[in-house]
């Protein structure tokens, strides 16, 4: 009984989960990113920030260059942001097309 109410507790805040990833990605990745996650913005040009649409990064390696950075880039790690959210973020951006 236990397994089922945590199985339908985790389909029930998959919603929910998406939906900060993209709020969280727009506070704190777009400035760099784009919205659409392209790169197309004036920080993003400058930087030349390859676009993350389609990346062949996992979900898991998203999550831990947001959370430690990306040695030799400028891409920063992302404060203040928790575990949960940094994952957040991360199917966010794997979602985007």
């Amino acid at each position: 009984m236990k397994t089922l109410a945590a199985a339908l507790a985790l389909v029930l805040a998959a919603p929910a989960l998406a939906e900060d990833g993209a709020a969280l990605f727009k506070a704190k990745c777009a400035s760099c990113h784009g919205p659409d996650g392209k790169g197309e913005v004036p920080m993003g040009k400058a930087l030349k920030v390859k676009s993350l649409l389609g990346t062949k990064l996992t979900a898991a390696e998203i999550e831990k260059v947001s959370t430690d950075g990306k040695p030799g880039t400028k891409m920063m790690a992302v404060k203040g942001l928790s575990a949960e959210q940094h994952k957040a973020v991360a199917a966010f951006v794997k979602g985007l097309k």
